[in-house]
């Protein structure tokens, strides 16, 4: 499985009509706090790791000042999340809430459909609120149910332009899961701000193998930045690298399966024009492409 980082995630999000916090991803403190002086005002830092209750191992936490923004992002750029480095934190706007709201895709095998998952209040905690969850079923072509969606926006007491948001709110996360064929998609939470708009405030998004290995995938603002992603072909050609500016490159192997290697590749991009997506020839698989 592939899981993308949170920052990564609300990009497809965003692509797909969901509104998302104003901010950015930073590898380095200096580009932790040149991000926080761009959005101004308050921010939270949050570490990008694939791991649940960050804020309780220190992983998110609140800034007002340039150097409060940089304690952090140096102390949080120098943990662990398991064996895995944090390699990056997302710095981005603080948002004025009003009420939260859990949404997720996932794949039911049993019934051999997808399906959505929805709760009124998000965060930690929701896998003890089972009873107060509801599931609404979706048809492979045409997403969820909209007697389900109806039945589950109307127990929410919102208004009506409110509840009429958080309908299409729904529709979107199906429609978000299925342009990158997502195994699960979560949003938690999905707030209503004050100002009466929905934003997805976090999210996690789990992409089976194959589906990589068809897609191609778009990641905005990579040059001069580490990136890290796995292929299952040690073969990348060095003409390749060349061609689009490629710098440094290093690997190394993560058995994953039997009979079968997952390649790590780390490299550095030095130059590229926009839309340059660069291939992995054996499986014409697409591992990172620039701004387009």
């Amino acid at each position: 499985m592939a899981r993308l980082h949170e920052y990564q995630g609300k990009a497809i999000l965003a692509g797909n009509g969901f509104k998302t916090p104003r901010g950015q991803a930073a590898s380095s403190a200096d580009e932790a706090v040149a991000a926080a002086k761009e959005l101004g005002g308050e921010v939270v830092v949050k570490i990008q790791a694939w791991t649940t209750g960050r804020a309780g191992i220190g992983g998110v936490t609140f800034a007002k000042k340039p150097g409060e923004v940089r304690a952090h992002a140096t102390r949080m750029l120098a943990m662990k999340v398991g064996q895995f480095p944090v390699e990056a934190v997302l710095v981005e706007e603080k948002i004025d809430i009003d009420r939260e709201f859990f949404l997720s895709f996932a794949i039911d095998d049993a019934a051999r459909a997808p399906m959505i998952i929805f709760a009124v209040g998000g965060g930690t905690g929701i896998e003890e609120r089972v009873a107060s969850t509801r599931r609404i079923p979706c048809n492979v072509d045409s997403g969820p149910l909209d007697s389900a969606v109806s039945e589950a926006v109307d127990a929410c007491g919102l208004s009506q332009a409110h509840a009429k948001q958080l309908g299409e709110s729904i529709r979107k996360l199906f429609a978000a899961a299925r342009s990158v064929e997502a195994r699960s998609l979560e949003i938690n939470p999905l707030l209503l701000t004050k100002s009466g708009e929905f934003v997805a405030a976090d999210c996690r998004i789990t992409i089976d193998d194959y589906a990589v290995a068809r897609r191609r995938w778009r990641l905005d603002d990579v040059d001069g930045r580490d990136r890290e992603c796995g292929i299952h072909d040690r073969r990348f050609h060095r003409h390749q690298r060349q061609s689009i500016g490629v710098e440094s490159l290093s690997c190394s192997a993560n058995h994953s399966g039997p009979a079968r290697s997952r390649w790590l590749f780390r490299f550095r991009l030095r130059r590229c024009e926009p839309g340059t997506i660069l291939v992995c020839l054996r499986f014409g698989q697409s591992i990172l492409g620039t701004r387009s």
